[in-house]
């Protein structure tokens, strides 16, 4: 049995041999024998074997830098569009700011046409606060006694009658308005000049009171001041009547809807008396 075994091993040995020169001598043929190009056998072997290895690191080379780009491409369109943003939310802001400029102005501009078309010397004056809900139509504005202002000054709006101050200090002055439950306006219808009382009810109508039942009064029939209360000057508008029945008395029953928007006025002017020393007639500027 090992007489049989030696022989094979010998056998193997010899091929163990044999291979890696047969390999050495192909190497060194190749690297003799020369194309019509010049290039030896084994550089082409070489390169042919080689090439898919060198296909797929260039691939993976390419994705790789295709993602690197991607990436840096995002992160700069990130803080590009962060960039443009920001300038949007400033230039939005600048855009109200310049919006809410242009309404002030135009109010103002009302103010001092209403002014001028009136011929009255006037204190202009801007609300700075409102009284809780209870009390919802008083207002508080920023002058006082120290500019001029005086109990019972009649203040207005660009549209017409707007209340009158009932308690002053310094620099502000509390004003009642005449939508308020305890406010109360000389009035009068501009068509017949019948005279009455504009009382406020606490909501937004008024209640004009004293015109005879015998009277006829429509429906979009203006009212004004009568300046007989001694604290609005005649004729000053104050609404339109959109309600007009025959009451239960003697007296209809008409509500008026006044001409000012006393839930958003903002800016003010109050009627200066002859003989009352005030500041100039327009607030300054916040």
């Amino acid at each position: 049995m090992s007489l049989e075994v030696a022989p094979k091993l010998k056998e193997g040995r010899a091929a163990i041999v044999l291979i890696p020169l047969l390999v050495m001598h192909l190497v060194l043929i190749s690297l003799q024998i020369e194309d019509r190009g010049g290039t030896t056998l084994f550089r082409k072997w070489v390169v042919t074997s080689g090439a898919p290895f060198l296909s797929a690191s260039s691939a993976v080379s390419r994705a790789l830098g295709g993602v690197w780009s991607g990436y840096v491409w995002l992160v700069g369109a990130r803080a590009e569009n962060h960039s443009l943003r920001e300038t949007l939310s400033a230039l939005t802001i600048q855009n109200q700011a310049l919006a809410g400029l242009k309404l002030e102005n135009d109010r103002l501009k009302q103010l001092l046409e209403f002014k001028d078309s009136r011929g009255i010397q006037a204190l202009g004056a801007r609300v700075v606060g409102r009284v809780p809900d209870y009390l919802a139509h008083m207002v508080y504005i920023d002058r006082g006694t120290a500019d001029g202002v005086k109990v019972d000054m009649a203040v207005i709006s660009g549209y017409g009658a707007a209340g009158r101050a009932v308690l002053v200090s310094p620099h502000q002055a509390q004003v009642q308005l005449i939508t308020n439950a305890d406010a109360s306006v000389g009035a009068m219808l501009a068509t017949s000049r019948s005279p009455g009382v504009l009382r406020g009810t606490g909501g937004n109508l008024l209640h004009l009171e004293y015109i005879n039942n015998t009277e006829e009064v429509a429906v979009g029939e203006i009212v004004v001041c009568s300046g007989l209360d001694g604290v609005f000057p005649k004729g000053i508008p104050l609404g339109k009547v959109v309600n007009s029945r025959k009451g239960r008395t003697v007296f209809r029953e008409i509500e008026v809807e006044p001409f000012a928007d006393l839930l958003r006025i903002e800016e003010v002017l109050l009627v200066v008396r002859a003989g009352d020393q005030v500041e100039p007639a327009m607030p300054p500027a916040p």
